[in-house]
């Protein structure tokens, strides 16, 4: 599954879901996607507004509609793909969605999934998609076994400047920062790769990457090694960024461990939401304290967090900063708020560490 030279066109299926964290995958794609160019976002109860507004106050002239039937009207005749851009709990296809499947591969569409039904194995898609001449794509299908592989402990054979952001929630926006800050690595003149380890990140255009909550257990270690390698054997970046999963102290999307002990991160950030209060999606489930969350990390990692990184979601501009210098006093290193001060301060972090190179502005080697 490899990135297109050109983006395809798409429509992006959202509906009902705009507002919530169930909605993340069609947000990371209205946000950032080099494999697909978006051409509307189907969700009748936002129809009407534009994209980028609703999400960042930032519009980037992606549609909210109704119905698909109007985002068709956006799309090259018969060609192009429908991308569900749902991630419901459990990874299941809601009723409303079936219908909407249904309807984009009768009128030619390719249809893109990451949940964890997959369409490959419905028999009324198969046989609807064999008869309109679409394909179907499963992102989370699992690899093969025999293409699978085991921890070999050779993560120090990367000289890149290893860069694993984990948060203290699930859906806390993990890759929009590993997006933004390899963005912005690249922006300054340094090579950068993005590691992403869900399905979103795929449909983004990460050129390596694994779905993580497809993976046996048994290989997830050596599959997380195996991708990190592959990015420095292949393209050599100075830094590669790793998108993290869950969180570590969840109780229903643990995640980190496996990052933390196959990446062994050079700068380890963490992501946290302050304005969230209790775990998303289980409202009787206290947020842990933060420096619980740090001593965890480091404890696991042996290793600072080398900064926190704030989603300001249900913030305003000034208590988004406030809450960051409260944070810096309170835990003694860098707290970033990515969408309004950008990555410098992140990027001093890693330029600390480069193996590959000098920093920018300093003398290169001779």
């Amino acid at each position: 599954m490899s990135t297109p030279t050109t983006p395809q066109p798409a429509i992006v299926y959202c509906a009902h879901c705009m507002d919530s964290t169930r909605g993340k995958t069609a947000h990371g794609l209205i946000r950032f996607t080099e494999r697909f160019d978006v051409k509307a976002v189907v969700d009748p109860v936002y129809a009407g507004e534009d994209a980028g507004d609703f999400l960042d106050g930032q519009p980037n002239g992606i549609p909210i509609l109704a119905t698909l039937t109007e985002a068709l009207d956006l799309m090259p005749e018969r060609q192009g793909t429908f991308v569900v851009g749902l991630a419901t709990d459990g990874g299941v296809l809601p009723d409303h969605a079936r219908i909407a499947v249904a309807r984009a591969i009768t009128h030619g569409l390719n249809v893109v999934s990451g949940l964890h039904v997959f369409l490959n194995e419905d028999a009324e898609f198969v046989e609807l998609a064999e008869r309109h001449s679409v394909s179907l794509t499963d992102v989370r299908q699992p690899p093969h076994r025999s293409d699978l592989h085991f921890y070999e402990g050779k993560i120090d054979e990367v000289k890149s400047v290893r860069v694993l952001i984990l948060g203290t929630d699930s859906a806390s926006g993990k890759r929009t920062t590993a997006w933004i800050l390899r963005n912005a690595l690249v922006e300054k003149g340094y090579s950068a790769e993005m590691i992403g380890t869900g399905q979103t990140a795929w449909m983004q255009g990460a050129r390596f990457g694994i779905r993580l909550d497809s993976l046996v257990n048994d290989f997830v270690a050596g599959e997380i090694e195996h991708v990190v390698r592959r990015a420095w054997q292949e393209a050599a970046p100075d830094v590669v960024v790793v998108e993290g999963q869950g969180a570590l102290l969840h109780p229903a999307y643990p995640g980190g461990l496996e990052l933390i002990a196959s990446v062994k991160p050079d700068v380890l950030l963490l992501q946290d939401v302050p304005a969230r209060k209790t775990f998303d999606g289980f409202e009787d489930l206290p947020m842990p304290a933060m420096q619980r969350q740090i001593d965890a990390l480091e404890l696991l990692s042996g290793r600072s967090v080398t900064a926190l990184t704030i989603n300001a979601k249900g913030l305003t501009p000034s208590e988004a900063d406030s809450i960051c210098r409260t944070y810096e006093a309170q835990f003694d290193r860098p707290a970033v708020d990515v969408f309004a001060e950008g990555c410098d301060r992140l990027i001093t972090q890693i330029e600390e560490r480069l193996h590959t190179r000098n920093p920018i502005g300093d003398s290169e080697p001779t």
